[in-house]
C-alpha cells in the first residue's frame, strides 16, 4: 500500500538522473508532514540530550568572542568543536554569513540520527514514503536506510550552509544513494532554500567535506578541493526551488549544494534530511568524516549495507 499521495513520474526520474536533483511536488500528506515537524521540534527542544546536536550560531558567536570555555563544552560528542574552530582560524577562512537587518537574531540548529532516539520518526523513515521514493529513483532491487539529520534556521539566522557534497561525509562508495530534503514550512530563497549545482553529480570529483559554516575542510579529511562557488555564483549552473509542506526535494549524494541563512523576519525554516541507498553501495572508510555515534557494528571496506545500522526498508517484488 503506497504512502505517496501520487506516483513518481518518468519525467521526475529523468530529472533526477540528468540534473542530480528533482522537486517532487505534493507527494507527502499532511499527517506525514505534521509528524516530521513534530519530530524536528522534539529533537531541537532536546538538543542537549544528543551527542550529535549543535547550535551552530552559538558556536560561531563563541569563536568570534574567543570564548574557549563554551567551545570546549561543545566538544563532547560527534565533533571536537574547539579543534574545528582552531582549524578554521588557522586556515584564514571566514564564517559564511548573510547580511540583513535582523542578521544574528536567529539560530542555526542541527541534529543527526534522530531516528535512533525518536520512535515515531524511526517508523516514518522505515515505513513512510521515503523508501518508495528511493525505489522509484534508484532503480535498485532493494533499498537500505542510511541515515538522517534535521535542520532549523530561525528568522534572522546569518549563518549560510557552505556548498558541499554529501558523499564525502558518508563512508560509502557507489552510485545508488539519494538524499531527501523534506521541508515542513514554506521555503523561499530568503528563508534558506536549497541551491544545487546542476549536473555536478557527474563531474567525477569527490570533494573534501567542510565544516558547513565555512569553506574550510574538516580536519584530516581527504578529497578534491571544492571551488569557491559562493564567490563566483555566476560561473555555475545553479538552481533553487520554492517549496511547500508536502514537497520533497531529492538529490544524488554527489550533487553539490548549499543554502543561505534565513534573512526573513518571521518564517522559520525546518527540514529533515533522509538518506537511502541501493544495491551497488559499499562501505568505504575515509579519514576526517564525522563520527556516527549511533552505529553499532564494526564497518569494513567493501561490506554491503546490512544489519540494524542500515535496515532494508524496501524490496522489489518477486516475479510471478
Amino acid at each position: 500500500m503506497t504512502k505517496l499521495t501520487r506516483a513518481i513520474t518518468p519525467d521526475e526520474i529523468a530529472s533526477y538522473n540528468m540534473a542530480g536533483v528533482v522537486l517532487l511536488k505534493g507527494v507527502l500528506d499532511i499527517t506525514a508532514v505534521n509528524m516530521v515537524r513534530k519530530s524536528i521540534d522534539t529533537a531541537i527542544n532536546t538538543l542537549d540530550k544528543s551527542q550529535s546536536g549543535y547550535d551552530l550560531s552559538a558556536i560561531t558567536t563563541a569563536a568570534e568572542q574567543g570564548d574557549d570555555n563554551s567551545l570546549i563544552a561543545d566538544s563532547h560528542g560527534q565533533h571536537d568543536i574547539k579543534a574545528i574552530m582552531d582549524h578554521i582560524e588557522q586556515s584564514g577562512n571566514e564564517f559564511l554569513y548573510d547580511q540583513s537587518p535582523n542578521a544574528g537574531e536567529g539560530r542555526f540548529l542541527l541534529d543527526t540520527a534522530i531516528s535512533s532516539r525518536l520512535r515515531e520518526f524511526n517508523r516514518f523513515v522505515r515505513r513512510g514514503a521515503g523508501p518508495e521514493i528511493a525505489a522509484a529513483l534508484l532503480d535498485s532491487k532493494k533499498i537500505n536506510f542510511f541515515g538522517d539529520q534535521v535542520f532549523l534556521k530561525e528568522p534572522g539566522t546569518r549563518e549560510r550552509t557552505a556548498f558541499h557534497q554529501d558523499a564525502s561525509y558518508f563512508e560509502i562508495e557507489g552510485d545508488q544513494c539519494c538524499v531527501m530534503w523534506i521541508p515542513t514550512d514554506p521555503v523561499k530563497l530568503e528563508h534558506g532554500a536549497m541551491i544545487y549545482v546542476r549536473g555536478s553529480h557527474k563531474d567525477g570529483h569527490l570533494y573534501q567535506p567542510n565544516v558547513f559554516i565555512s569553506q574550510t575542510p574538516l580536519p584530516d579529511s581527504k578529497g578534491d578541493v571544492l571551488p569557491d562557488i559562493e564567490g563566483h555564483l555566476d560561473d555555475y549552473d545553479l538552481v533553487h526551488f520554492d517549496t511547500e509542506p508536502g514537497d520533497v526535494l531529492v538529490h544524488h549524494y554527489k550533487t553539490v549544494h548549499g543554502t543561505g541563512g534565513n534573512t526573513s523576519r518571521y518564517q522559520v525554516r525546518r527540514a529533515a534530511s533522509l538518506r537511502y541507498c541501493g544495491d551497488d553501495i559499499r562501505i568505504k572508510r575515509r579519514p576526517g568524516t564525522p563520527k556516527q555515534l549511533h552505529h553499532t557494528n564494526d564497518l569494513k571496506d567493501g561490506m554491503p549495507l546490512d544489519g540494524t545500522d542500515f535496515p532494508v526498508v524496501w524490496r522489489q517484488a518477486a516475479a510471478a
